[in-house]
Order: structure tokens, then sequence, then C-alpha cells
């Protein structure tokens, strides 16, 4: 191609809030930019404007995505939406965001730009406009196996890390009030049941030594609007009087606590669709101890770069936890391991795989027309 085709991605995220939202700007920032020129519309003015400024990314504020609110007014965001499309040149669009009938996805299908849509999690209910989809992206074998619509064809593309981010980052542990003989376990995620919280506190309790230290940070959300989330009244009541347990909340500075651990914990329990935090890890060369969940396999191999337990088995959870806290060259050499796998996996590696998609579909190349059904993955890329 002897011209930039421009990428515009559809997000439903203006900062680095959670596990899709860092995949999409990741994705961004190691993006072939001798070949493809990004755009990124974002649902509203948020942090993440500052650092796309910085990599000369070009963004419009363009509002949440534009659902049917009545025959007329969808046509007439149809309408705006193509031509937004058109007035930035767009090639192909890239959508990283649960959908129903979004005016977006409806006009970039009638200007037959390709449409390549994201899920970052398991999507066993679809939208009608799923359908319209050039390629469907699973971060995992698993989500892509547990998903639909079978008419559409599937690449995997798992995840991207930058691990220099994780080389970058500095120890926070005096600030932490922790000592360097200290091993630190934890827990970086939403404060919720699916995540295994309540495990990773009961393999807390579950384990003696006054050199054992348990952190936990994440943001608690309203239990009303996201079920089976936490309070922070109910984390504190269950650490109880154990003062080597300490919830620190929302962090902006994740790699900080990583580089300050020694080892990631994640009793996920909900059918997790990849893990980005056991990249992280890994990329932060941390051994992880997670459940045998969903996608996890995929990056997790037990005994090397971390240990991996069935779901619930707080007995398992305790016993690795207590063999990895009393072994510190194991702790560094399945965090070698890690950080090898991630940077042989996990990092641009997954985008390059990204990018000849994008260059088949622009090329006018039909998934649907291969030679292997179209339930099925497609693995040539």
């Amino acid at each position: 191609m002897a011209s930039r085709k421009t990428i515009a991605f559809l997000t439903g995220a203006s900062g680095d809030w959670g596990g899709a939202s860092r995949v999409v700007y990741t994705t961004i920032e190691l993006l072939d930019r001798t070949r493809f020129e990004p755009l990124v519309l974002l649902p509203a003015e948020g942090p993440i404007e500052p650092r796309l400024k910085a990599l000369g990314v070009r963004y419009v504020v363009w509002g949440e995505l534009r659902e049917p609110r009545s025959v007329l007014g969808h046509a007439r965001d149809v309408a705006a939406a193509i031509r937004l499309l058109r007035a930035h040149r767009v090639d192909l669009l890239d959508v990283n965001f649960r959908f129903w009938r979004p005016a977006e996805v409806l006009a970039a299908w009638l200007l037959r730009i390709p449409i390549v849509t994201h899920y970052h999690v398991v999507n066993a209910k679809w939208g009608p406009y799923i359908s319209l989809s050039s390629a469907i992206v699973p971060v995992s074998q698993f989500t892509a196996d547990q998903s639909g619509p079978p008419q559409v064809p599937k690449v995997v593309v798992p995840n991207s890390v930058v691990p220099e981010r994780f080389d970058r980052a500095h120890e926070v542990r005096e600030s932490l009030g922790l000592a360097p003989d200290h091993v630190v376990f934890s827990f970086v995620g939403q404060i919720r049941e699916i995540k295994g919280v309540d495990l990773f506190i009961s393999m807390a309790h579950a384990l003696p030594g006054e050199s054992l230290r348990f952190l936990i940070i994440g943001e608690c959300r309203d239990p009303a609007k996201f079920h089976g989330s936490y309070t922070e009244e109910r984390v504190r009541a269950e650490i109880g009087a154990d003062p080597r347990i300490r919830y620190l909340g929302y962090r902006s500075d994740v790699a900080n606590i990583f580089r300050s651990s020694d080892v990631i914990v994640a009793p996920s329990r909900w059918g997790e669709p990849l893990g980005l935090v056991n990249l992280e890890a890994g990329a932060a060369r941390k051994p992880m101890l997670a459940a045998r969940d969903g996608g996890v396999p995929e990056v997790i191999v037990h005994g090397e770069n971390g240990f991996l337990v069935e779901r619930d088995d707080l007995d398992a959870l305790a016993r690795y936890a207590s063999l990895l806290a009393g072994d510190r060259a194991l702790r560094e050499a399945m965090g070698a391991r890690g950080r090898a796998l991630v940077e042989e996996r996990f990092g641009a590696a997954p985008v390059r795989k990204l990018e000849r998609l994008y260059n088949a579909l622009l090329e006018g190349e039909s998934l649907r027309d291969t030679s292997m059904a179209a339930a099925k993955v497609v693995r040539t890329l």
C-alpha cells in the first residue's frame, strides 16, 4: 500500500480505566505508523487526551455510541457518522466496545468500510449489527470458542503490553511501610466476587508469618450497579484485624505496585477472557498465582511462569503461596520466564497480527470466502 491507511478506533473509554481500554491504547501506541494512521473516536473528554497528543495521534471527541432512539433519529445519526467517516477518510473501523445497533457501525457498512470488532469478554448474546463485522477479534481461544455469531469469522489476537513500561516503574515499598525482607502478595483488579478477592483475603488469613504482606488494589463500586462488587466497608470487614493485609483502593501507578510486589495473585472464577494482569505480571518479572479459569491457561504455564489452581481451591492457593513465599530463587526464575514469554508472545506480536488482518481486509480479502467454515477461527493470519 502506497499511502497510510486511516484506522478509526471506536472506544468506550476516555482514559486508562481498565483492561479493555488499556489494550486499545497500547495497540495504538504499538501500531506501525508508517502504514497506518490511527484516529480515536472518544466518548467524552478525558485523561487519555494528553497521552494521545504526546503520541501525535489524532482524535475526535465524538460522544457515546449512537444507539437507536427512533427511526428518524437513527437515520440522522447514521448520516452524521457517514459524514465523520468521509471527512476523515477512514479506511477501516476498529470497534472496542459492546454494542447493539450503533449508527457508526451501520455507517461504515454502508460505505463498505471494513469493520473489525474486538471481543474483550465472552459474547454469547450479540447485537444485530455484529453480523456486519468483517471479522471478530477475540482476545483468546477460550473467548472465541464461547462467543458468536458463528457466521462471522474470528481471528484470535491476544492482548499486548509494553514491557518497557514496567522497566520504568519504581519501588513504592517505603511509602507503603513495607520492609525489604517482606514478601508481598498483591491482588490487582476489580474488587468483585467474580475476581476472587474473598479467596485472596482467605488465603492471606491462612498463611502464617510476620514477614508476609498482602495488598489489595482496585476500585470498590456500587453493588447495586455492578453485581457482586464490594463496598470498602465489606473489604475491611473481611480483612478484619490482620495488620498484614491492606486495602489501597484505586491506584494509577499500577506498574509501581507490580514492581514492589513479589507475587501477583488472581483467583478469578467467572471465565476470565485472558487476564491482562497475567501479562502485566510477566512484563514486571513477577510470578502469577492464578485460577485455571477461562483463557488464563493460554498465558500461564503451570510451573513455568506461575502456578494454576482450580477455581475456589483455597487449599491449593495457600499451598502454592507458601511455596513461593519461602523460595526467592523460584520466584525470580518464574518471573524471568514470565518476562520472556511476554516479550515473545504478548509484546508487539499481537499488534503485528492485527495489522496483517487490517491488510487482508483493506486489500479486499473476504475472510468469509475462505475454505474453512466461518464458525471456525481463522488461523492463517
